[in-house]
């Protein structure tokens, strides 16, 4: 399968902040949304599709679980962002629903889908790989990303049911020192 993000351990972005990006998402509203909405809160990201029944199943609960074990007032400022790699497929409505499906709490998470050169972007920055395999059979890389209040990477956790305490522990020392 060709992925079309940078393998493991090459450089995640040049120290700009994610969301300096230009790109206007749409959200499960339907509404217009910039990535420097997200500024002056710590960010749990990642990318997903609504109708994937593996890995993505496995990253929204692991983002799910570091919810859970902020303690209240981090969970309070922080924002978790799911990003869809699938915007034909992914509308507002399909997001919205899966919204309600899994429980997500409009307060502190986004659902977003944009263009599929803004999605290639950011895939590229937080380093998801994505495509068709051989079978045409759509697979994607996991990695959980946390961004500062800047924008800028924090930390990243790679792969699947990975020790979720670095992810806990980047958000609270990020959150103590602002």
């Amino acid at each position: 399968m060709a992925m079309t993000a940078p393998a493991a351990g090459e450089k995640i972005c040049n120290g700009e902040s994610i969301t300096a990006a230009a790109a206007v998402w749409q959200d499960d509203a339907g509404n217009d949304f910039r990535l420097a909405e997200l500024r002056g809160h710590p960010v749990v990201i990642s990318m997903f599709f609504a109708s994937c029944e593996g890995v993505c199943v496995v990253t929204k609960n692991d983002m799910q679980a570091v919810e859970a074990s902020l303690p209240a007032a981090v969970r309070d400022r922080t924002i978790f962002v799911l990003v869809t790699l699938a915007p034909d497929r992914d509308t507002a409505a399909v997001l919205k629903q899966y919204r309600i499906d899994q429980g997500l709490a409009e307060k502190r998470w986004r659902l977003l889908r944009g263009s599929p050169a803004a999605t290639a972007a950011l895939a590229a920055q937080i380093r998801i790989g994505y495509g068709r395999d051989s079978a045409g059979v759509f697979r994607h890389s996991s990695e959980i990303t946390v961004l500062d209040e800047a924008g800028k990477i924090l930390q990243q956790q790679d792969g699947l049911h990975a020790d979720l305490a670095a992810t806990v522990k980047a958000l609270t020392v990020a959150d103590r020192e602002n």
